[in-house]
């Protein structure tokens, strides 16, 4: 698993180590038919990504329509280790854009390659195509049969995929639905993510609903339906301009506003209304990469904490 992060200017990473023993990890889960399965981690262990690409491309008597799938992934490991290397030795990762992009249209990525495109795009400010990697990210990593446990990202890392999500969707000029592959979940792989921000948009000083807000409204009315919670606590949050006491009481009439959309749009369960104001500001990954607007427009959301 790889954390990308940019200190200073410089794109830095950190590998987890254990992600890539391949082999071992095979030794009991790939039929005994399956010796391509094996094989192509061999070489991937080896670093041998030619020779990996080689057996990837061999019949496969033997195997499993889900080994046929893992071996594809195991290439696209392959692939992508040599861009980690590469990286590491200072090489840009913007420059293997059209390279992770097309690993990505063969349908094998692993959920690492999105989580690449992601930070690419999130450095040159494209956050709508940003958010939607991120949450293709979390999405592959939840799939427990082409993510086994040992390909999967830990607890932090899950975390850190969501909040990048969020926080992209919150800099984003327009909104990106939640709905789309899974990102109105509320757990992935047994780690709770229940707290979800989202960018309703409400006109300057009021709690009416911009088009787009009203976009965003919808969205997550369509994210409730599928997931059903039994309650929700809707938390309306401002940005720091006026007074304190001023944005407090603006925070709850737009988290009220919202919660009398989601009610009249067909939401049956508890619905509670708080409002923090400019108390709880969002906490950006790297708030130097935005300016004061993009950041403003971070803290004007609504926060809403599921309950199943």
């Amino acid at each position: 698993m790889l954390d990308w992060h940019e200190k200073d200017g410089v794109m830095k990473m950190k590998i987890v180590v254990g992600a890539w023993l391949l082999t071992a990890c095979f030794a009991g889960s790939a039929s005994a038919a399956c010796d391509a399965l094996a094989q192509a981690a061999e070489a991937t262990n080896a670093g041998n990504e030619a020779l990996a690409r080689e057996i990837a491309g061999r019949p496969k008597p033997g195997c499993t329509t889900d080994e046929k799938a893992m071996i594809s992934r195991i290439v696209a490991l392959a692939s992508f280790n040599r861009i980690v290397g590469a990286v590491g030795q200072g090489a840009n990762l913007a420059d293997f854009e059209q390279e992770l992009e097309t690993i990505r249209k063969t349908n094998s990525a692993p959920w690492q390659v999105f989580d690449a495109l992601g930070d690419i795009n999130r450095d040159r400010r494209d956050y709508e195509a940003a958010a939607r990697y991120y949450q293709l990210a979390l999405e592959d990593a939840s799939n427990e049969v082409l993510t086994p446990d040992w390909m999967a990202p830990d607890e932090k890392y899950i975390v850190r995929l969501d909040h990048m999500a969020t926080e992209m969707r919150l800099a984003a000029p327009r909104p990106v639905k939640l709905a789309m592959r899974g990102a109105c979940k509320i757990s992935y792989r047994g780690v709770s993510l229940k707290k979800k921000s989202t960018p309703v948009r409400y006109v300057f000083g009021t709690a009416e609903f911009t088009p787009e807000g009203l976009e965003s409204a919808r969205d997550l009315s369509e994210c409730l339906k599928s997931v059903k919670p039994k309650a929700i606590t809707l938390i309306g949050h401002t940005d720091p301009v006026g007074t304190a006491q001023a944005n407090r009481a603006l925070s709850l009439e737009r988290a009220d506003a919202l919660a009398q959309y989601l009610v009249t749009e067909g939401y049956a369960g508890v619905c509670t209304t708080v409002g923090k104001g400019e108390d709880e500001p969002f906490k950006a990954d790297d708030a130097s990469a935005y300016d004061e607007e993009t950041l403003n427009q971070m803290n004007r959301r609504v926060e809403v904490d599921v309950e199943n």
